[in-house]
């Protein structure tokens, strides 16, 4: 089972942060989909409430309100914002103990959710029915072009993206050989030294995102860190060693049996950015700024590297890696202008929406779920 158990925390001055991640992803492999293991029949949920409805019905505002009534009832929440709207949730978890985990999902394109027992383990919950569909109907050639237009910018999007995934696994070839593998192997294990458990447990918990606004990434496993008085240590990258650490950082976990949660790039998914160790609140994270919190730990991964054999090498490693940025730019362009089409077919649903009986019938649902 996977356990992305969530936890209200209080940050410094007495807020509160949301615990929240990303599951899916823009990725150079398409769009990478990670909600089966949030969602599915081995995540831990009991009951699933499958969410339809189109662009700007407010499914988003509908989780929230679900989930705020829910932590006034005493559950713990589990925030999934949209990989390409990170303003929006696609997904949250309900916990409490002695009760069921509860779980709400956006079933629309791209991440497709359909039920497997409709009416034992899932529910759909369907906020087209409080449009106005003859007033959609009146607009569909303006809904046409908007989803076209969109579309022709995805589809751009994907193909930088693509590319951009290239380059980026010739620059890591090219690196591979500079790597001092023993030293970092051996950092590895003086880094996961401690850490074990019962069984290896890995969920993913992404912290990045590449959507409609740019590129997003979350600070959580840092502040879940902080607050339980975890460690923090920020692996400062040198022209990408900091993910072959992870990776083998990942594996040791898994020899030692240990609960993670995993975040991965946002395109290149098969690199690990972050790693969280939930039973020790102690987490590693890739960076390639000085940007960590004064308390935590950091460690510069230049050592680690061949110098001579790098100096040989290091014009065509900058090469690639430029090329890997200029076509990620690229993408996020086109993901900008997709976002254009997208919050304007938004305006259009909403305007066809009757929002009053939709909050009535959020909040008699809210009553009947949780009393």
């Amino acid at each position: 089972m996977n356990d992305v158990s969530s936890v209200k925390t209080a940050e410094g001055g007495g807020g509160y942060f949301e615990r929240k991640f990303f599951a899916s992803s823009n990725s150079a492999d398409g769009f990478h989909n990670d909600y089966s293991y949030c969602f599915g029949e081995e995540s831990g949920v009991a009951h699933l409430y499958i969410i339809k409805g189109g662009p700007g019905t407010g499914k988003s505002h509908f989780m929230r309100t679900i989930a705020r009534y829910a932590e006034s009832k005493g559950y713990d929440t589990t925030y999934y914002y949209c990989s390409s709207d990170p303003a929006s949730l696609d997904g949250i978890r309900l916990e409490k103990a002695g009760k069921p985990c509860l779980g709400f999902v956006d079933g629309t394109p791209p991440h497709i959710w359909e039920p497997t027992y409709p009416g034992v383990k899932e529910e759909i919950i369907n906020l087209g029915s409080f449009w106005d569909a003859t007033a959609l109907r009146r607009a569909d050639d303006q809904i046409f072009a908007l989803n076209q237009g969109k579309k022709a910018c995805y589809d751009r999007a994907y193909r930088y993206l693509k590319a951009c995934g290239q380059t980026s696994k010739a620059a890591g070839d090219l690196l591979s050989p500079c790597i001092l593998d023993q030293k970092l192997s051996a950092l590895a294990s003086r880094l996961v030294r401690g850490q074990g458990g019962d069984e290896f447990e890995v969920t993913p918990a992404h912290l990045g995102a590449v959507g409609m606004t740019g590129s997003v990434y979350f600070n959580t496993y840092a502040q879940m860190a902080e607050k339980a008085r975890g460690e923090v240590v920020y692996i400062h990258d040198y022209y990408g060693t900091g993910y072959t650490l992870m990776k083998k950082v990942y594996g040791l976990a898994e020899k030692r049996r240990c609960k993670i949660l995993v975040s991965r790039d946002p395109v290149h998914t098969n690199k690990i950015d972050g790693i969280f160790f939930s039973d020790t609140s102690f987490c590693l994270l890739v960076s390639d700024a000085a940007d960590g919190p004064p308390t935590c730990r950091d460690i510069s991964l230049r050592r680690y590297v061949d110098s001579i054999m790098l100096k040989e090498r290091r014009g065509e490693i900058r090469h690639a890696l430029g090329l890997t940025k200029t076509l990620k730019e690229g993408a996020v362009r086109s993901l900008i202008e997709a976002g254009k089409y997208h919050f304007a077919l938004e305006k259009i649903y909403a305007s066809a929406m009757d929002f009053s009986a939709k909050e009535n019938y959020t909040q008699s649902l809210c009553k009947r779920y949780f009393g």
